[in-house]
């Protein structure tokens, strides 16, 4: 066995101890493995009943008779099943003796070992070692080993590649076909599977080959056609007690990159450039390339390990979603894990997802606005079709920005339910624009700000100015879906409101800029886009007037208007998984005429604006909503977290961390399976870096505040800011701070400016914060 595959220490590990057979869907998710280009569940090789095994790459969309273009369930190249006298060894038809699984965290390797027993007592085990290539986006293999431990005899192996892959639809049972077959080609080396998306007619190529490892013992190879499906069959005659080792190279392209007349060849030259370096060649480099990510990324935690792993767990998703290779795709809202949400982006990714990268990868947090700045033709084509001008972008994106929201979803109990978010979740569009805001603000690329960005902010901006209505002397929005879900059509959200306002200051300051700083970029811009100085000066009259529903004498921010003559109720009681319980009389049918919310709305906004709002008001506002919020939303936890530091609430807020690191390894909303909560794993990271390690943006100047919690002895990580790479480190009596890489950097610490320069660590000792 290749000494690379060796396991990390048990802080790095993800494990499954037994096979359980209705949780399989959800290790599906959580043992996923990518790249940014692909990610493949952790199904089981044998594919055993029940299981909901997948592959996805990143921009293969298509529609056909799906309810909306979604993203296409790929060819599997995982199968491999173990024959004996013409049964297979597997979960279903074996007694499992015992089953091991192990995500190496810190290597992408996802390991297992099962010990099978037939009803003939025949005793075999398995063990797998899975890799999809960090270095090598388009290539993958799989190790194999088998041990028949009490018996003799020719055993067959069948290893294929499949291209009778299906999409759920709409109903639960319901299945669609959004591939065709192009092409099986086989020869003594390798075999070849291509499909084609019948809509958009993006082709998907696979060539791989599984070879046995090690002495010669007469393996007879066969490569067989059965369909759609393509397998190589290898026997051999099998001691007892005697181990045997097999490797399968898997090479995979799609149109989508440029190879549409030599798909054939690309597959099948990277099979075998790969097959001839050898797994330790490729095993080594993708070691090294995942070593460079978490050097960058990791944030090391002394002193609660049960918190080191929930945030590595959510960083390791964070790094295997990374669309490196392509800015013509996004981060969708379940990652490449799964078919939950149809595979669209949402505004999960500015708000919860985009900041990771802005701080770790910077040059990929471009790519993924440069995604919106591609797939703005489609928001224009949103405004348009709603009535409106300017640019609409999609609630739910796919790949070319138009709206693809279902217009109908399930109930638990199966019946149909309505989806306004497409027509009325118009916070979208601002939440676009200041996922560019804090991108620009960290990383000053004014480059991109003035040449992609600009063309967004206007026009989101006159899709504002057509968006509001002039009613007495002010500006409403009407008929809107804030961030809480449980409350439809209502009217002048704070949330949505207030980011429309910011977005027309936003543009107004730009145009100023621009005229300043590349008066000739600005012209041909106006040119362009059409516009206009007397479009900027009603941006001006409306951003001031737009209604912002405020309480003054009670001091709180009303979520919409009328909200607050709802029936008031309050959270009593606590779930096993400390999320919030209905309170008594209150259900699905009756949650709108409560003050109940599902997720983070007034206090996402406090969160988004902090040196907007003063102290007091963020704290009372905190504490009303706290009380109020049923957390029904994997994106709410982690802004609860990050406030409860803000005003104070510490024991609360470590809690509210726990429950968003954790979401998926408890599978704490019974939906893992569908795929990773992507806005939770970028909450986490969200939650330690703007909340315990206090490390915040206020008037564009870099600020440093912490609380740790007591069990947690330093805190440690580093980040981009301006272009320097800076070191940090937390213990709960002062802070190190350092310049790994590029030019000096001016930061404030609990209010004191300090001078970072890249000679030798600064030290500051803290002041304790209540």
């Amino acid at each position: 066995m290749s000494k690379y595959f060796n396991l990390s220490p048990e802080e790095w590990l993800i494990k499954e101890d037994k096979f359980h057979p209705h949780k399989q869907g959800m290790y599906e998710s959580l043992f996923t493995i990518g790249n940014g280009y692909l990610g493949v569940r952790g199904s089981l090789e044998e594919n055993p009943h029940g299981s909901y095994r997948g592959m996805y790459i990143a921009g293969v969309f298509d529609k056909s008779e799906g309810y909306v273009t979604e993203l296409v369930k790929c060819p599997g190249w995982l199968d491999f099943s173990v024959w004996f006298k013409g049964k297979k060894f597997s979960t279903d038809t074996c007694k499992v003796m015992s089953h091991r699984r192990a995500l190496d965290m810190r290597k992408g390797i996802l390991h297992r070992v099962t010990r099978f027993k037939d009803p003939n007592g025949r005793i075999l085990r398995l063990e797998t070692k899975r890799v999809v290539f960090a270095h090598q986006v388009r290539g993958a293999v799989l190790d194999i080993s088998l041990t028949p431990e009490n018996f003799s005899g020719e055993i067959k192996i069948i290893s294929g590649l499949n291209g009778d892959v299906t999409n759920r639809g709409y109903f639960p049972s319901e299945r669609i076909k959004h591939l065709n077959l192009v092409s099986m080609q086989r020869d003594e080396d390798r075999i070849y599977l291509e499909t084609e998306a019948r809509d958009n007619k993006i082709r998907i190529a696979m060539a791989a080959d599984t070879l046995f490892m090690g002495h010669p013992i007469g393996v007879i190879k066969v490569n067989r056609m059965y369909g759609e499906k393509f397998g190589q069959e290898l026997w051999f005659k099998a001691e007892k007690g005697k181990t045997y080792r097999f490797t399968k190279w898997v090479s995979i392209f799609t149109s989508r990159e440029g190879y549409e007349r030599q798909l054939e060849f690309a597959a099948t030259d990277l099979l075998k450039d790969m097959i001839h370096d050898g797994l330790d060649y490729h095993l080594k480099k993708h070691i090294e390339a995942r070593g460079k990510m978490w050097e960058v990324s990791d944030i090391q935690v002394k002193g609660d390990r049960r918190a080191q792993k929930g945030l590595r767990f959510n960083i390791y998703h964070l790094l295997i979603a990374k669309p490196h290779h392509d800015p013509t795709v996004s981060v969708a809202a379940k990652f490449l894990t799964g078919e939950g949400y149809k595979g669209h982006a949402f505004w999960d990714t500015e708000i919860f997802i985009l900041p990771f990268y802005i701080y770790n990868f910077p040059d990929e947090a471009r790519n993924l606005l440069m995604y919106r700045y591609y797939t703005l033709k489609g928001a224009l084509k949103n405004a348009k079709k709603l009535g409106y001008k300017g640019a609409k972008f999609a609630w739910e994106s796919a790949d070319n920005g138009e709206e693809t929201t279902p217009d109908y979803g399930l109930r638990v109990d199966g019946s149909s339910v309505k989806i306004f978010t497409g027509d009325e979740e118009h916070h979208i569009v601002s939440d676009v624009v200041h996922g560019i805001y804090k991108y620009v603000r960290a990383t000053n690329d004014l480059d991109f700000l003035y040449k992609f960005g600009a063309e967004i902010i206007f026009q989101t901006a006159r899709f504002w100015l057509s968006r509001v209505e002039k009613r007495r002397d002010r500006y409403e929005i009407r008929k809107v879906i804030g961030p809480d879900e449980f409350h439809e059509h209502v009217d002048n959200n704070a949330f949505t409101n207030y980011l429309a306002m910011w977005n027309l200051e936003y543009a107004i300051n730009l145009y100023k800029q621009m005229h300043k700083e590349v008066p000739e970029l600005i012209k041909d811009l106006s040119k362009k886009i059409k516009l206009r100085p007397e479009e900027i000066e009603k941006m001006k009259v409306v951003s001031k007037t737009i209604y912002f529903p405020y309480d003054q004498k009670t001091n709180l921010i009303e979520q919409f208007e009328g909200y607050f003559t709802l029936e008031d109720h309050t959270i009593k009681e606590l779930d096993k998984n400390g999320l919030p319980k209905f309170p008594k009389g209150v259900s699905d049918s009756n949650l709108e005429k409560t003050q109940l919310v599902k997720q983070a709305d007034v206090v996402l906004l406090l969160h988004l604006f902090l040196d907007r709002f003063p102290p007091e008001l963020t704290k009372k506002n905190y504490e009303y909503y706290e009380a109020r919020t049923m957390h029904k939303s994997s994106l709410s936890p982690c802004i609860y977290a990050i406030m409860g530091l803000e005003t104070g609430d510490h024991k609360r807020a470590y809690d509210y961390f726990i429950k968003t690191s954790y979401i998926d390894l408890v599978d704490a909303n019974k939906n893992t399976a569908d795929g990773i909560h992507g806005a939770a794993t970028g909450g986490a990271w969200m939650t330690v870096m703007h909340g315990f390690a206090g490390m915040k943006v206020r008037r564009n100047v870099l600020c440093f505040d912490p609380w740790l919690p007591k069990k947690w002895k330093e805190l440690s990580y580093s980040c981009f800011w301006e272009g320097s790479l800076l070191g940090v480190k937390i213990t709960h009596g002062g802070i190190s701070l350092e310049v790994l890489q590029g030019k000096s950097v001016s930061i404030v610490v609990q209010g004191k400016s300090v001078q970072i320069k890249s000679t030798r660590p600064v030290k500051i000792r803290l002041k304790k914060r209540h």
